[in-house]
Formats: C-alpha cells, sequence, structure tokens
C-alpha cells in the first residue's frame, strides 16, 4: 500500500469515528426506541436482553428499568461511547459492554429473550450478513423476540462501494422465514433527514419477530 492510500485510508477511519462520536453523543439524553417499547410487550420471559448497536446505553437503560435481569450490550469501539459507560450508575452486575462488530460477535446459543437491534445491522458487510442474521435468530430462546431494521434497497445509502447491506422486502422476509412476524412496516421517506439535519431517503423496514418453538436455528 502506497504512502498515499494509507493516509487516505486512516483519514477516512477518523472521519468515520468523528462521526460516530457525535452520533452516540447526540443520543445520550434521548429516550428509547419506540419500536423496543411496542416489542417488549411481546416477550414472555425477562431474565437476559442482547442490545446490539448499543450506542449512548439508551435501550440497555430502558430494558433494566423493565426488569430485563441482564443485558449484554455490544458495540464497536468508541471512546465516546466508552466514556459514557464509565459516567453511567449502571449496576455493573447486570449490563455486560462488549466492544465487538456483530461478524465477530460470539452469539451464544439459546440465551436471550430479546435482540434489539435499532439501526444497527445495516451496518454489518453485506458478504457476512445472512452469517450473521442467522447468528442471532439462534442465540434466541424459544419464542425469544427479535426487534430492529434492515435498511431497504431504495435507500440513499445504497450506493456502489458502500460496505453496509441493503434488502428488498422479499429478501427480508426470506431471512424472517422461519419466526413469526408480529410487525413489518416498511417506511419509504424521500424527504427525510439524518440527526444532523442533512436530507437523505430513508427506506426502512421496522420489524420484530418471535422465534418459533419449533425454530431449528
Amino acid at each position: 500500500m502506497s504512502e498515499q492510500l494509507r493516509n487516505n485510508e486512516d483519514q477516512n477511519k477518523s472521519e468515520e469515528h468523528k462521526r460516530w462520536s457525535e452520533y452516540i453523543e447526540s443520543k445520550k439524553d434521548k429516550p428509547p426506541s419506540p419500536l423496543l417499547k411496542k416489542a417488549i410487550n411481546f416477550v414472555d420471559s425477562r431474565e437476559e436482553a442482547l442490545d446490539l448497536g448499543s450506542g449512548a446505553f439508551n435501550d440497555t437503560k430502558f430494558l433494566l428499568s423493565e426488569g430485563f435481569e441482564h443485558t449484554t450490550a455490544v458495540d464497536i469501539a468508541n471512546d465516546t461511547a466508552q466514556e459514557i459507560y464509565n459516567q453511567l450508575s449502571l449496576p455493573k452486575d447486570k449490563v455486560e459492554y462488549i466492544i465487538s462488530s456483530f461478524e465477530d460477535f460470539d452469539f451464544p446459543k439459546d440465551k436471550f429473550d430479546l435482540v434489539n437491534a435499532q439501526f444497527s445491522l445495516p451496518f454489518n458487510p453485506s458478504g457476512t450478513f445472512n452469517e450473521m442474521f442467522e447468528k442471532i435468530k439462534g442465540c434466541l430462546k424459544e419464542k425469544g423476540v427479535f426487534v430492529g431494521q434492515f435498511f431497504g434497497n431504495k435507500d440513499e445509502w445504497n450506493v456502489q462501494g458502500k460496505n453496509m447491506s441493503f434488502h428488498t422486502e422479499q429478501e427480508a422476509k426470506q431471512l424472517l422465514s422461519n419466526m413469526e412476524i408480529l410487525k413489518f412496516e416498511e417506511e419509504d421517506e424521500p424527504e427525510g433527514k439524518v440527526c444532523s439535519g442533512e436530507p437523505k431517503h430513508w427506506h426502512i423496514f421496522h420489524i420484530i419477530a418471535r422465534k418459533k418453538s419449533d425454530s431449528k436455528n
């Protein structure tokens, strides 16, 4: 790799880290996800929860307040998230914070009553997305609930070279084919915005699904 290419790659990583830090900082005082608040009503047991893309720990805190005995929070390395975690008055025996990408995370089998992934899974590269999502389904207990989003194929970020995952409605439902779909809502918002206020065409599938009792995952 040439010196110029290495410098460009380092700069891109630095800019991406800065964007994530700013995003997490902007979210630290926000309420929990409305979709998660709906999904919690479908959960039979509240022993173990997994929060994928925990960010500023808003949903993690909500899960504890709703009576979950233990929550595992997973996110990529970020100094801002680590600082927020260190400052939070979370009971450390009830929250385990793991720094990892989703594709590298060691999903335990049949452990979680709920897996929460708010706007986080699409940032997993497409080449490992299906395998990663199968592991998510496998880590759910019988009748465990998944809640989160897939990005649709019409989303503005779905451009060549973007290291993310996007799905058609058919592809999204195929990934959920061995689950009971409790909610599947498409959002196609050409005049939407990102948290910074910049315009963006959002295409999202909002999902709540339950692992079937006869699932073989």
